[in-house]
């Protein structure tokens, strides 16, 4: 049978709300006589229990860590914590043992702990701190650059990151953070190796595939191309993933795009007169009917319509017949603008709407 391993205690105390017993009478923070009660107060106690104690009485707290007999190590109590997920229980322990400790490990995790529980500015010093104890801690670089880019400093977001790269050229977050942040800077070029990096080295991530379909989708002209069944795949491989739901959004908006420039920024006769005929159709149907189709086809696009692929053809449960994207997405359009005049359907498509009410008479 395995003999349980009883977990250290951990913690630090204001010195300004420990108990007036602790201390003799008169006596004041940093002077000996305090500390020295202080530490002699918590180092009896564990002693007691057969405990080794760790007492420190500093800027402002008294630290504690204290062991029981074949206890577990103090670092590894933490990352346990830390592997489950208990943050707020990690958080007061490497706040005391950091004060304790001058080691990277500590100092990264804590800076980690206060970045992922919000706190993003409190996290800069431990990462920092963390990078001058060991400038080799890539992992911390790459930590202090999500800090700083969470923070708006770019300059500085871009220097970790890149020194991030440099140490570990094959660290998949490394490169998909530096990715990311050239992206906002619109320096997409720069950005593409990062993100295949990124994706080479971490293929089931849909983060890094994410921006490396974004990056792209924002390069433009052939580059499109490739992005189109990264966005596919995202939806297949990751379905109850948030990034689908992205995806879903960015392969209609890229479909869009290509649409557009297919027609040289000129009117696409063909939307004009699926328009035409969508204008017609709803002429005999009410308001709750054009709702139903114009919903139906809006939750159909979340799957991602491919309008420039004329051969592949949908059917709708609301209303009869066979239909290209680009006919549903020209339905879509019709039906919101049936509701609401000034509507914003986000399909690009006001210019031949405008044209088809024309040359049908103006008649919806």
């Amino acid at each position: 049978m395995t003999k349980s391993v009883a977990a250290p205690e951990i913690f630090q105390i204001p010195l300004a709300q420990l108990d007036p017993a602790v201390t003799p009478s008169g006596a004041k923070p940093g002077t000996p006589g305090f500390d020295q009660a202080v530490i002699m107060h918590y180092a009896l106690r564990y002693a007691e229990k057969g405990w080794q104690a760790m007492v420190t009485v500093d800027s402002g707290f008294v630290r504690v860590l204290a062991i029981p007999q074949q206890g577990m190590d103090p670092k590894d109590y933490v990352q346990g914590l830390l592997r489950n997920g208990f943050l707020e229980d990690a958080l007061p322990i490497l706040q005391a043992l950091d004060g304790m400790i001058e080691d990277a490990e500590i100092a990264y995790n804590l800076g980690i702990c206060l970045s992922e529980l919000g706190q993003t500015a409190e996290s800069v010093e431990p990462l920092e701190r963390c990078t001058r104890l060991a400038p080799e801690y890539t992992n911390a670089w790459v930590g202090l650059g999500v800090a700083y880019t969470r923070l708006g400093r770019a300059t500085e977001a871009k220097r970790a990151l890149q020194k991030a790269v440099e140490q570990q050229p094959r660290n998949p977050f490394a490169q998909r953070n530096l990715g990311a942040l050239l992206s906002r800077e619109a320096k997409h070029e720069e950005a593409l190796p990062h993100f295949r990096q990124a994706v080479a080295q971490a293929p089931d991530d849909p983060a890094a595939a994410f921006g490396l379909g974004q990056c792209l989708h924002a390069l433009g002209g052939e580059h499109r191309k490739e992005a189109d069944p990264i966005y596919t795949g995202l939806i297949q491989r990751f379905p109850d993933n948030p990034v689908a739901e992205m995806a879903r959004q960015a392969l209609t908006q890229l479909a869009q795009d290509s649409f557009r420039d297919n027609a040289d920024g000129e009117v696409r006769m063909d939307a004009v007169f699926y328009m035409m005929d969508a204008l017609d159709r709803f002429a005999g149907m009410s308001k709750t009917d054009i709702g139903q189709v114009t919903m139906e086809v809006a939750l159909l696009g979340r799957q991602g319509l491919r309008i420039n692929d004329p051969d592949t053809r949908y059917t709708l449960r609301s209303t009869p017949g066979e239909f290209s994207a680009l006919n549903l997405l020209c339905l879509m359009h019709v039906g919101a603008r049936s509701f609401d005049p000034s509507a914003d359907t986000g399909t690009g498509l006001d210019k031949e709407y405008e044209v088809a009410r024309a040359m049908r008479g103006n008649k919806q």
